[in-house]
């Protein structure tokens, strides 16, 4: 077995936004934007949940229910 390096990935956009506005889009309308085939259920996503406080999670749910 070979050896991974690791790799690091930034990213930044920068927006004409308050901060307070651009957290609020970011969080409240986080599942417009993910891909909903990104996801760890291996099925239909209904929504995806990101819980905007410390230690909060980003939740999806699949169509049946699970999440």
């Amino acid at each position: 077995m070979g050896l991974t390096e690791a790799v690091t990935v930034r990213k930044q956009i920068v927006v004409d936004a308050p901060i307070e506005r651009a957290f609020t889009v970011f969080t409240r309308q986080f599942g417009d934007f993910k891909p909903p085939e990104h996801n760890l259920l291996a099925a239909p996503i209904a929504e995806t949940v990101f819980e905007p406080r410390v230690g909060g999670r980003i939740v999806d749910r699949a169509v049946e229910g699970r999440r």
